[in-house]
């Protein structure tokens, strides 16, 4: 154990380490000096002028201060946002360009040697601190000196969540920035007894050109859908009204996978309380109340009535059918210890193929898919033994037509070892129909996506051939459980790296309906949650809904991906064919409008959807001959109508 005075060495030189690894612009100590200012050739959108000793502005609450100056746009997701000053901020002044949103705002303040960003909550009563008159908490505050003369002050809100500040475009100062913001204004603050001139002006934005082009003759994977997982004690609680609102919801959505999380650890063995939620194995997540793991056929008769399907995965198993295993915390081709109880490949399919025969005595069809497991981490030859005597057995009772997909990992990585230890076993290898794997290592690319792609391709090439099912797909990073529409469009471009890298045929979402008390766990987790303040109805949760619709909406079972290809890197395309219905979802990660010219011989769009933070999922017939989609903008474009 380190003594106290090495810890505080060891401390001191890890200190020294970080700062020197840290760029000058966040040295705040260190003055950075400015380039020349750049030519600027944009037109202006709104002029303003200040004098720090005009009248005080009309109106109350603010008895000294001068009118500010208020640009009347609604700010996309994305954005470049510029202004050019006709002189420099005069010392013992201050310009602050103030941006806000429903939940918390950022503040950028130049000074005639200093440029600050501050961000701020002040969403909740609980941020309040005895200062001013309305509750408020500064999250994050950095500053840095310049010198030089600033004729450009430029914010750039980004699609790797983040919020940059650029002097004469100098990039001078970058924070992390998760929350959404809508509307921006400006104020001026200098001694009121002296006059003090800034004036300048708010640049326009102007849509960048970009093309697309789609060739249907090369097809890629075959879709079979969308969903996720209900819990079913949060869908036993909605209304009448609230379920037929729910189905509505799922048809309007395409979100008819119903992935089941079915009776795990307390089943019987003669299955008799496969649907007996007070017997159902509990999930606790933090102060939310138990949503637990449990079937319900009633539910999967809605989701089959749809033109849905079935897709049955048990998580850990009842004890009875489990059987110990030797050399428990040994190593294994398939995780770092072997656990002291392993699946009894009998038991395991005794019940799986059970549960199918109840299913089509109740609903009058069989499941789709069956997974072996949901992230349990058996030895190899125990996943393959689950396969091969699943198969056998789904076969023996005349139920070949239930495929098998591969026990589920938490990670794409762990599901890319998971797959390479699988396919060693050629006969085991063949059991298995469909990869799968959760997504939750997203996370750790979820500011900079591309860097998942790696990941996406080599499950992929790992696959083999094998269509892959997207099991697992939400936010669980307490980091990143805020409820913005710019994290949910983080989530969907990996929507799209899916479709496009890894060649998914189904996404998922990890829960479609969820019963919380706590609002950011259940914006993050689950698309849609009880609202006990309106009568047990579902309603969306966060924008993670809108964003999964952008893509399930006008995408359906049967379409065939076809090649898509756009000239900007940050202008994402996915395309769909089938026979007469055609589908382009254009996702602009930029921060410039992009003006779009698709060239996709024979087809004439019918619908345009389109999907940001204001739009959720609007649909129109009438489709323009120009087609602008805007930073942070999903646009969907159609030849047929969404349900």
């Amino acid at each position: 154990m380190f003594s106290a005075r090495m810890s505080s060495v060891c401390g001191a030189i890890w200190l020294a380490i970080c700062v020197s690894l840290l760029p000058c612009c966040l040295r705040a100590q260190q003055a950075i000096e400015l380039p020349a200012p750049p030519a600027v050739t944009q037109a202006s959108a709104q002029d303003f002028s200040f004098a720090s000793n005009d009248p005080t502005g009309p109106g109350w609450s603010r008895p000294d201060e001068i009118a500010r100056a208020y640009f009347h746009e609604q700010l996309p997701a994305l954005f470049r946002r510029t202004l050019v000053l006709s002189d420099e901020v005069p010392a013992r002044t201050k310009l602050s360009w103030i941006f806000t949103g429903p939940h918390a705002g950022f503040t950028v303040e130049l000074t005639s040697s200093k440029i600050r960003i501050t961000q701020r909550y002040y969403d909740s009563t609980g941020l309040y601190s005895g200062q001013e008159n309305w509750p408020e908490k500064i999250v994050r505050d950095d500053e840095q000196q310049y010198t030089g003369h600033v004729r450009t002050l430029t914010v750039v809100v980004d699609s790797h969540l983040s919020v940059q500040v650029l002097l004469n475009d100098r990039a001078i100062l970058r924070q992390a920035c998760l929350f959404d913001v809508t509307r921006h204004q400006l104020m001026f603050s200098g001694p009121r007894t002296e006059h003090f001139v800034v004036s300048g002006a708010l640049l326009a934005t102007v849509p960048t050109q970009a093309s697309i082009v789609v060739n249907p003759a090369k097809t890629y994977q075959t879709m079979i859908g969308f969903g996720g997982s209900p819990s079913i004690p949060a869908y036993a609680q909605l209304s009448d009204a609230g379920k037929k609102q729910y189905w509505e919801l799922m048809r309007r959505y395409n979100l008819l996978l119903d992935r089941e999380y079915p009776m795990g650890t307390q089943l019987k063995p003669d299955l008799s309380n496969i649907e007996d939620i007070s017997d159902a194995t509990p999930h606790y997540y933090g102060d939310n109340f138990p949503n637990s793991e449990v079937s319900s056929f009633d539910y999967s008769r809605h989701a089959l009535a749809l033109g849905g399907e079935v897709i049955y995965e048990m998580w850990a198993l009842p004890k009875w059918a489990t059987q110990p295993t030797a050399n428990a915390g040994g190593a294994t081709t398939s995780g770092p210890a072997r656990p002291r109880n392993i699946a009894n490949p009998d038991e395991y399919a005794r019940i799986v193929v059970s549960y199918c025969r109840l299913a089509k005595e109740r609903t009058g069809a069989l499941p789709a898919i069956v997974g072996i497991e949901n992230e349990v981490d058996q030895p190899t030859e125990v996943f393959t033994a689950m396969a091969l005597t699943l198969r056998r057995e789904l076969d023996k009772a005349g139920f070949q037509s239930v495929k098998i997909h591969m026990a589920d990992a938490s990670y794409m990585y762990l599901g890319i070892e998971r797959a390479h230890a699988l396919a060693k076993d050629a006969a085991g290898w063949a059991a298995i129909d469909y990869t799968a794997a959760h997504e939750y290592d997203y996370q750790e690319f979820i500011a900079n996506p591309d860097m998942y792609d790696d990941r996406l391709r080599a499950m992929n090439a790992t696959s083999a051939g094998k269509p892959f099912l997207a099991t697992e797909i939400c936010v669980n990073d307490p980091h990143y459980q805020e409820p913005s529409y710019r994290i949910a469009f983080n989530i969907a471009q990996l929507y799209q790296k899916n479709l496009t890298e890894l060649d998914a045929t189904a996404l998922m979402y990890c829960w479609l309906l969820l019963d919380i008390e706590q609002p950011t766990f259940g914006g993050s987790r689950s698309l849609l949650v009880p609202d006990r303040t309106r009568g047990q109805v579902p309603v969306a949760s966060s924008f993670e809904l809108r964003a999964l619709g952008a893509f399930s909406r006008h995408v359906v079972k049967g379409m065939k991906r076809v090649d898509s290809a756009s000239s900007n890197p940050d202008l994402l395309t996915s395309a769909f064919a089938d026979g007469g219905k055609a589908t382009l979802i254009v996702v602009n990660r930029s921060t410039e409008p992009q003006k779009l010219d698709v060239q996709w011989t024979g087809e004439r769009w019918t619908e345009i959807e389109r999907t940001n933070q204001y739009s959720e999922n609007e649909t129109s017939a009438s489709v323009p001959a120009e087609i602008v989609v805007q930073p942070g903008e999903i646009v969907t474009l159609s030849t047929f109508a969404a349900t």
